[in-house]
Formats: C-alpha cells, sequence, structure tokens
C-alpha cells in the first residue's frame, strides 16, 4: 500500500527536512510505501530550492509549484490530483500535524473500514481569541450551511483513493476540505490527535480572512441567505405594518404635525434597508455565478520536480 503525504508549504521551509525524516522514521520499516508531496504555495521564504533539494537526495519526495499564491486549500488540491497513493495524508507544514500518526491512522482506517479519518485536534494550544474565532466560525457554518463539520476539525486526516477521487469530483472553484468530505457522503472516522504547537511561523488566518472564508463558503455551499432574505422581508413588512398603525394612530390624534413625515419615514426606513440588503444578498450570489461561468482554470500549475504536469484532475 503506497501512503501519499501532501503537504501546502507557505512560510515554513525550515519545517520541510523534518517533515521528511519523520515520514521517513515513522513508515520505514513497515509494509508500506510512501511518498512525500510538497506543495509550493508561492509564500515568503523561498521554498522551491528546499523542495527540489529533498526531491534529488530521496525519489520519494516530490515537489508541485503553483504559479501563484492559490491558498491553503487550492493548495491541498493540487496535491491531491498529483498524490498517486491508495490513501493520501494531508499535513500541514508547520509541524503541528505530526507525520508520527500516520501508522495509527492507517489502523483506525483499516479496523473501521472507513474512507477517512478526520483528526480531532483536541486541545488547543492556539491564543483564546485564535480557538474563539475557529470555534465561531465552524458553528456559522454548520448553522447556514447545515454542514456538520467538526469544531476541531481541520485538514490533518487520512483519505482513501476513492474519496479523493470524489473530492476531485468537484468542480467548484474555490474548496474547502473539512466540508467537501461531508458533501461526498462517504465514511469518515475521528481520531483525537493534540496539536503540536507551531514550529515556525505563526498562522495566517487572522479574524479578517476567517471572515472572508466564512462568507465565501456560505455563499458556496448554501443558498440559505436567500431564503432569510425572503424571511427577513415578510418580518420587516409585518414590522412596518404595526409601526404605520402606531404612527397613524400619533398622526390622528395630533403628535405628529410635520405633513409628509409619516410616509417618508416608513419609506426610508423599512423599504430602502430591505432591499438593500435584498440586493446585496443576491449580489454575492451573482459574484459567484460570474465566477463559475468563466470556466478559468482553479490551479495553475508552474513545474513539478518530477516533470509530471498532467492537471487534468485539477
Amino acid at each position: 500500500m503506497l501512503i501519499s503525504v501532501v503537504s501546502p508549504v507557505y512560510n515554513c521551509t525550515s519545517c520541510l527536512p523534518e517533515i521528511v525524516r519523520r515520514v521517513r522514521e515513522t513508515l520505514d520499516g513497515h509494509e508500506l510505501r510512501w511518498e512525500v508531496l510538497f506543495v509550493d504555495d508561492r509564500g515568503p521564504g523561498e521554498p522551491w530550492p528546499v523542495i527540489e533539494a529533498l526531491a534529488a537526495a530521496d525519489e520519494r519526495v516530490r515537489g508541485v509549484r503553483l504559479m501563484r499564491n492559490h491558498g491553503q486549500h487550492l493548495a491541498i488540491w493540487a496535491g491531491l490530483a498529483h498524490a498517486r497513493g491508495d490513501w493520501v495524508a494531508v499535513i500541514d507544514c508547520d509541524l503541528q500535524d505530526d507525520p508520527a500518526m500516520l501508522l495509527r491512522m492507517v489502523d483506525v482506517a483499516r479496523e473501521g473500514g472507513c474512507d477517512a479519518v478526520i483528526v480531532d485536534r483536541g486541545e488547543w494550544r492556539d491564543s483564546w481569541w485564535r480557538r474563539t474565532a475557529s470555534r465561531l466560525f465552524a458553528a456559522l457554518l454548520r448553522a447556514i450551511t447545515g454542514l456538520k463539520v467538526g469544531v476541531n476539525a481541520g485538514n490533518f486526516g487520512l483519505y482513501s483513493e476513492r474519496m479523493v477521487t470524489n473530492l476531485l469530483a468537484f468542480r467548484d472553484k474555490e474548496v474547502f476540505l473539512p466540508a467537501m468530505t461531508v458533501m461526498t457522503g462517504l465514511e469518515r472516522r475521528s481520531l483525537v490527535v493534540p496539536r503540536a504547537p507551531r514550529a515556525e511561523g505563526r498562522s495566517s488566518y487572522g479574524l479578517s480572512q476567517l471572515l472572508r472564508l466564512a462568507v465565501a463558503l456560505i455563499i458556496r455551499f448554501s443558498d440559505r441567505p436567500l431564503k432569510f432574505s425572503v424571511l427577513a422581508g415578510l418580518a420587516l413588512s409585518g414590522l412596518s405594518a404595526g409601526i404605520a398603525l402606531i404612527v397613524f394612530v400619533a398622526w390622528a390624534s395630533g403628535v405628529i404635525k410635520v405633513a409628509g413625515w409619516t410616509s417618508l419615514m416608513l419609506s426610508i426606513w423599512f423599504v430602502g434597508g430591505l432591499i438593500l440588503s435584498a440586493l446585496g444578498v443576491h449580489g454575492f450570489y451573482i459574484g459567484r455565478i460570474f465566477t463559475e461561468v468563466q470556466d478559468r482554470p482553479r490551479i495553475r500549475v508552474m513545474e513539478t520536480t518530477a516533470n509530471l504536469m498532467s492537471t487534468e484532475r485539477l
């Protein structure tokens, strides 16, 4: 059985030799073949020369260099498309995901007969606000999209070839691994593995990035905001009718004496705000439709260490 270890690389160049060393130390001597596939997402630190050197020293190490920064999840997709394994493990490049857990993940997959083993990160070592933001992100995603993505679930996991094939069949321009594994409908298992401290750098997911990702995923995976705009319109219409009655009574009793004030205020406060909010929600979806119908390549690969430029699965 061949295991492909895919790692998107962004700003953790010094960790790459250690990842290869730990994978070699973990999997050598067992009845398993392995490869490590680094995806250079064109971040800071110039990791490509390091990847090339590691690939030259061990043919089981390969690299894919993207033309520009595509983001973590599209970089993972590039790795999945080039992976050759019967099982594919996805790990972060900062050594928070320990390659030493690969054998345990394989055992869980074999015992459970599942197509994915998703790692639950247990107790986080990140800052309080980072943990809170991630929990709010997961809760918002679950509430609006209906996808039951674990609060502590990340990208670290082991995925069968069948799972990878189904994931690559999604043609969405924006991808999100934890949600899409749920959407395949294939069976998954969970394994609790506390994350190690970050060996280098810091998370690139700040508050603004998480909010941007949350909006993109909500629009991508759910039409509930459109339905909510209808409910909001009905609620505001009912509220405006109630306020109109109150204002009418006030006008009839002589409290309001300025001619036209009542109708003007009702129009501006309720109708205008409702129209603008509804147009904004629809605008998000129209923008996504525009992106999809352009049908541009979602991932552009510049080169690979093994001269394997077949990207038809991308």
